[in-house]
């Protein structure tokens, strides 16, 4: 199955630089997912591991990286990378 935008994008930008992508955990809800560098570098490292507050997307709670999980380099996200 292939993805019609971004096989358009592929064309104007053959060699797109992957980007990194952080595991994020939820204390409150444990909602897990990635997240983008152009994320995480937006905002100032506050919390203790080095990285930003988010909030979770899905109750609110504290959404933090999970630094136990290594780093991921992926043009998409890495649950739908090809």
């Amino acid at each position: 199955m292939t993805d019609p935008i971004w096989d358009e994008f592929l064309q104007f930008n053959p060699n797109p630089n992957p980007s990194s992508w952080y595991k994020y955990h939820c204390r409150s809800c444990d909602h897990t997912d990635w997240i983008e560098d152009i994320v995480v570098d937006a905002f100032p490292p506050v919390e203790p591991e080095g990285f930003p507050a988010i909030v979770c997307p899905e109750c609110g709670g504290s959404f933090r990286c999970d630094t136990s999980e290594p780093v991921k380099r992926s043009r998409q996200h890495p649950d739908h990378a090809r």
